[in-house]
């Protein structure tokens, strides 16, 4: 062994120190600095905005461990609107591998919100990025997703909602990519969570989606549902559906299947605010099967009870004049407006035509219409109706008349379309509406 002078010893000492000790402790502290700056934040928000195709911000940036990151004050903005999509005070998303699994097996991001937020108007906006993410046009989905959070809450001007129990999912398959969102109403009482799942199939050409809705045994409000369906605001603001809803896309469009019972439906919502008739009351519909294609219904089989209310004695004409019905069996009492106890039918719709069977109890057989002792509506002798029927009974006669027809389908859907005209000599109907708001008949 050589000897070294003490002076060298200790400048090799320091030397090694500075190396093995200080040097790598700087190294690391700045990286750590590095992450925590704003322009590391903003490298952040601005990947996701391109991933998203949203504008996201981000309050805050931090790296709690390895594989571990948390997003602060996390927002998603609408480029074209400025208006916040979706935003949470926290966000925590953990890179997931389980250890000791195969190489082709998926990793999983796990993704814990807290307070988190959807701008109930802009839930389309949502349907795009997912449908984006799905579709692959986000690029590829490099590992699983899994979204948990304790309530999140829908964001709207009148009818804010709150969902708990919030559980996602986002899964790339061989054949398909599927998303699926598990939730609970509050102060639904249901047995199981409702659920969401829309999937992206790849077998077929060109790859189409696919959505369904299931309430899971419990009652969902419409005015819920129609935040992401704008079809079922119609219904009412009490009206509720239990149920489930599917459909699949097509070339030609949407083509699907709703099964189900909606509760407390308005018929003053959906009649009178809609047609020159006035028609109120509350009632309840089991949908055994109502079929969907092209965005038009094609067949549909179902049980109406509603009652009591009021209906004009236009509309009773119309359908004793259109449809065929028996008329009532008792001189009607004078005023435009006839007091009824009784709404109840089975009704079948499909190509051959509208068919109605009266189910009222309190009156004779084949009853659609009661006022509690006698028949005011009753079925027809000549069944089925057609179609076009239901359309005559709900809208006036009018100048402006054309065949019902796919060829006409097509052009009343691509042309403007004129008001209801009455014929010369005819007293034209302003459209009223009433809605009067009771309790719907138990049966």
């Amino acid at each position: 062994m050589f000897q070294l002078y003490d002076k060298t010893r200790r400048r090799i000492c320091v030397a090694a120190f500075l190396t093995l000790g200080v040097l790598p402790t700087l190294l690391v502290g700045g990286w750590c600095w590095s992450r925590h700056t704003w322009g590391c934040r903003q490298a952040e928000a601005e990947q996701l905005s391109r991933q998203l195709g949203l504008n996201v911000r981000l309050g805050g940036l931090k790296h709690l461990r390895p594989g571990v990151t948390l997003y602060e004050q996390f927002s998603a903005v609408d480029p074209e609107t400025g208006r916040p999509i979706f935003r949470c005070r926290l966000l925590e998303i953990a890179r997931q591998t389980p250890s000791g699994a195969p190489a082709k097996h998926r990793p999983t991001l796990l993704l814990t919100a807290s307070q988190p937020e959807v701008d109930a108007a802009s839930l389309d906006r949502v349907w795009q990025c997912l449908q984006r993410s799905l579709a692959g046009l986000c690029g590829p989905l490099e590992a699983d997703l899994r979204l948990s959070a304790a309530e999140l809450t829908l964001r709207a001007a009148d009818n804010s909602q709150t969902l708990t129990e919030v559980k996602g999912m986002v899964e790339s398959l061989p054949d398909r990519t599927r998303a699926r969102l598990d939730f609970r109403l509050v102060g639904a009482n249901a047995p199981e969570p409702a659920h969401i799942c829309v999937d992206r199939n790849r077998q077929v050409s060109p790859p189409a989606s696919g959505f369904e809705l299931h309430t899971g045994g419990g009652e969902l409000p419409c005015s819920v549902l129609a935040l992401g369906l704008s079809e079922l605001e119609p219904l009412g603001g009490h009206c509720r559906f239990r149920g489930i809803i599917w459909a699949n896309e097509t070339p030609d469009g949407w083509q699907g299947e709703v099964t189900g019972q909606l509760v407390d439906l308005d018929l003053g919502g959906l009649v009178s605010n809609h047609f020159p008739h006035k028609l109120s009351g509350a009632g309840e519909v089991t949908i055994d099967s109502a079929r969907f294609r092209h965005g038009r219904l094609e067949q549909g089989s179902a049980l109406v009870v509603a009652g009591p209310g009021r209906i004009d004695r236009a509309l009773l004409a119309a359908a004793v004049d259109r449809l065929g019905l028996a008329p009532a069996t008792e001189p009607l009492p004078d005023g435009d407006l006839v007091e009824y106890k009784q709404l109840a039918f089975s009704a079948t719709l499909d190509a051959q035509g509208l068919t109605l069977y009266g189910r009222c109890d309190a009156a004779e057989h084949g009853a659609i219409l009661s006022d509690g002792r006698h028949r005011l509506l009753g079925e027809s002798q000549r069944q089925p109706a057609p179609a076009v029927a239901l359309v005559q009974t709900l809208v006036p006669q009018s100048a402006v008349q054309v065949p019902a027809s796919r060829q006409t389908d097509w052009l009343l859907h691509h042309l403007p379309v004129p008001e209801v005209m009455p014929l010369p000599g005819a007293q034209a109907v302003a459209p009223r509406a009433q809605v009067r708001l009771r309790e719907a008949w138990q049966r």
